[in-house]
């Protein structure tokens, strides 16, 4: 027995090993191609890109043909009309010198060069393989039961049949599998939009739309009077816009669903935002806040009296973060009241109020029969003049906790905001709780993610912009970067290479440092400096950080933040 154990052991230590040998050459090679390419450039006077971190779509890169790209070994990264930047791996490559001569003669194209690895070129090379999501879908025959939308009258087998049976099913159908598609895929929006022969269906998945499919022109009428049928739009009306709403009822959720009509050139263009009840019944751990804000949260919403404001343009999530904020504070022995335009989601045992519609409740005559109500808390929809400004400052200021929302870039631009909408500054400070700004980001697909290797050149870049985030004991940075993630796709995702998303944030709270520059000389960058002090980083510091832990990739904090190495 001692003997079969010894062997055991021997045998898995040997298997270890070799498993250890085996990810050592891997990662060996993975580096030494992200460096070769380093060397390349610096050889060549060209500039290194690591093409993991550039979002590359299929129509740029099918600027030149497939077989004279891989032949060539080069790929369109990025375009303005000619100008082309043409990523290589060899600048003096002869096939690629060969080619970059063609375009220039005969296709009168400027272009510039940046060097990348082959693995790079590969990841590039790939969008002429780019499947639309219905492809996606007809590969996994994704299969929806009758009983799933009970609202509907008839079933739908499954959404591949939009694509397959769209000119010979009846329209009642084409119409719900459109609908039970979006479902399905957890898509936020649905774009029905005319063109001159066909009709464009289109899907936003996590904040980013993706083509499903053409439909035939004839259908677009049909389905038009369906959509103003259900949303109780006038029919006969087609010169104006025209917005309304209906209710999908699932066996276990309501799904509201938001239908705008506007006129085009075309015919009349449709969108229809889906609202699931579901999707705002969210944890504050699951919002994406790292330990030092979601510390800072906690104890700010904890407080009986004062404002929290949330900052960002539309669809950054602001309304998401309120909901959870208002589900955490939602007990028997508080009243809550909201102000909306219009009510998205219902919420037990919260008083609700519809805001803004023609003829009816304003916000401003809204807040103050709120206020009237004995509210402990009362939440706004949106901080938009200076008469709802300060008839809020004034219920956070006398013994109310008041949750709002407001347009900025930035947590920093929120005090001049206000500002601008006639708040006195001496209230700003002892009203004000938190200012919270954020973004949404997607998230990598957790079965696909990838592991890649980059050149030194841009864990330099990256330690550097880490070196600037405040000395804080609560934000960890990592003292080495060996590796970094990003997309592949698989059929958990769609084939998307990202699933679901999360928020990046700032945050600041009124410390005296902020104080202080609020009472003096205001400006924007002012306060960023003092919240900088204080501990706050950027939204772009805090989606680095989550890249880095695998919960995103760079090209996706660039995509929502912005080019992150234009520091030196």
């Amino acid at each position: 027995m001692q003997t079969d154990n010894k062997k055991r052991i021997r045998t898995e230590k040997k298997e270890l090993k070799e498993k250890i040998q085996r990810e050592t050459l891997k990662r060996l090679y993975h580096k030494s191609e992200e460096e070769k390419a380093t060397a390349i450039a610096n050889k060549s006077g060209l500039s290194y890109i690591d093409l993991s971190m550039i979002p590359i779509n299929a129509e740029t890169v099918n600027s030149i043909p497939e077989e004279d790209a891989l032949k060539a070994n080069l790929a369109v990264v990025h375009k303005v009309g000619k100008k082309f930047q043409i990523a290589v791996v060899d600048p003096e490559n002869y096939e690629t010198k060969k080619l970059l001569e063609k375009l220039k003669k005969e296709g009168g194209i400027n272009y510039s060069l940046v060097v990348v690895s082959m693995d790079g070129l590969k990841r590039a090379w790939s969008n002429y393989n780019f499947e639309t999501v219905t492809e996606v879908f007809e590969s996994q025959e994704m299969s929806l039961k009758k009983e799933d939308l009970t609202d509907f009258e008839k079933g739908i087998n499954n959404i591949i049949e939009l694509k397959k049976r769209i000119s010979e099913i009846h329209t009642t159908e084409i119409f719900n599998i459109i609908i039970a598609g979006a479902i399905k895929t957890k898509s936020s929006d649905v774009h029905i939009e005319a063109g001159f022969d066909y009709i464009r269906l289109r899907y936003r998945i996590d904040g980013v739309l993706q083509d499903i499919t053409k439909l035939p022109k004839k259908t677009h009428r049909i389905i038009l009077s369906r959509v103003k049928m259900l949303s109780k739009m006038k029919l006969n009306v087609n010169d104006i816009p025209q917005d309304g709403h209906f209710d999908i009822n699932l066996e276990n959720t309501t799904i509201n669903v938001r239908s705008s009509v506007l006129p085009s050139n075309f015919g009349e263009s449709i969108v229809l935002r889906i609202l699931c009840e579901n999707s705002i019944k969210i944890q504050l751990d699951e919002l994406g806040f790292n330990q030092y804000y979601l510390e800072k949260v906690e104890e700010q919403i904890s407080k009986p009296t004062g404002m929290i404001l949330t900052t960002g343009p539309t669809g950054s999530g602001k309304t998401t973060t309120l909901y959870s904020f208002v589900h955490r504070l939602n007990q028997p022995s508080i009243k809550i009241i909201t102000l909306e335009n219009p009510i998205e989601y219902r919420i037990d045992g919260v008083s609700q109020t519809e805001v803004g519609k023609e003829d009816g409740l304003s916000f401003i005559d809204g807040l103050k029969a709120v206020v009237r109500q004995d509210p402990d808390i009362i939440m706004v929809g949106e901080v938009r003049d200076p008469e709802t400004a300060e008839i809020a400052m004034q219920a956070a200021l006398t013994g109310h906790m008041v949750l709002s929302t407001l347009h900025t870039n930035d947590a920093a631009g929120a005090i001049p905001r206000l500002l601008h909408l006639k708040v006195d500054k001496h209230l700003i400070s002892p009203a004000i709780n938190v200012i919270i700004a954020q973004r949404l980001i997607r998230k990598l697909c957790e079965h696909c993610r990838e592991e890649y290797f980059p050149a030194q050149e841009t864990v330099k870049k990256i330690k550097n912009i880490l070196s600037e985030i405040p000395k804080n004991d609560e934000i960890k940075t990592p003292d080495d970067i060996k590796v970094l993630y990003r997309s592949k796709g698989c059929s958990k995702c769609n084939f998307i290479g990202y699933s679901g998303r999360i928020g990046i944030f700032e945050i600041f709270t009124m410390t005296p440092n902020v104080e202080k520059i609020i009472l003096g000389n205001i400006s924007s960058s002012g306060i960023l400096n003092a919240a900088r002090q204080d501990g706050m980083i950027s939204m772009q510091e805090d989606g680095i950080l989550k890249a880095l832990s695998g919960s995103t990739s760079l090209e996706e904090v660039i995509r929502v933040t912005g080019e992150i190495f234009k520091k030196k």
